[in-house]
């Protein structure tokens, strides 16, 4: 296996972006996606930024939250436990392109959660209430620079309360691990190839502070293991 260089990110497309899985192979793709966010631990820094954000919030008060590029729905079906443990409750939607990502969300979420399940451009949401706070899990790796920034400016406008991008930190660390990791468990191949571009095409801290800056936009980075760099606000 070639060593990557680490110093820039890499611009070639993720499998999942391009090619057109069959259902059944989707679906396997986003199972094993949801083991590797349990190993991984990617929930916690979420729940966390949500811990800060309502902090003080009365029992039964609503929580509203936007989850973008929600795949199968697994953070908001987190999210949504999580508040109802908390006494709030919640109101949540999820925003993506990918009409197999609604159908399997949908199927793999009680009725009861009522998670309104949303198709389509984030930028082109237009919500009857604004959320209060808007989050993403592995997905700003996936846009051009130009667009996160764009994206940036867009949460700070539209979230009421705040806002949090939950992605990876671009590092030979986290790329070895993860490779060694995804081939011993023997994820789909899709899972071992993207998992590990993934890393490749993350940010550093510095790259992060630099489309802050362009969009103007004040928020604080965080690392979190394994590997997390997460960018969040408070207002």
């Amino acid at each position: 296996m070639r060593w990557p260089d680490f110093s820039e990110r890499a611009d070639e497309p993720e499998w999942m972006d391009v090619r057109d899985y069959p259902l059944a192979d989707f679906a396997a793709v986003l199972d094993d996606l949801e083991v590797v966010n349990r190993v991984t631990r990617a929930a916690p820094p979420t729940l966390g930024f949500l811990e800060r954000l309502t902090a003080g919030w009365a029992p039964g008060s609503d929580l509203r939250v936007a989850d973008l590029g929600y795949g199968q729905g697994g953070m908001l079906r987190t999210i949504h436990r999580w508040a109802e443990a908390r006494g709030l409750r919640p109101k949540l939607t999820g925003v993506d392109m990918n009409p197999r990502c609604r159908a399997l969300a949908e199927a793999r979420t009680p009725p009861e959660m009522a998670i309104d399940w949303h198709l389509g451009d984030l930028f082109d949401w237009q919500p009857a209430e604004r959320p209060h706070a808007i989050v993403s899990a592995l997905f700003a790796h996936h846009l051009p620079t130009p667009d996160v920034v764009r994206l940036l400016r867009w949460q700070e406008g539209m979230a009421t309360h705040g806002w949090f991008v939950n992605d990876l930190h671009r590092h030979w660390f986290a790329w070895g691990g993860f490779s060694a990791l995804a081939w011993a468990a023997r994820w789909h191949p899709c899972v071992r190839h993207d998992g590990a571009l993934s890393v490749r095409r993350a940010f550093v801290r510095e790259e992060w502070q630099a489309m802050l800056a362009d969009a103007g936009v004040p928020a604080e980075i965080r690392w979190h293991p394994l590997f997390r760099l997460c960018v969040g606000r408070i207002k």
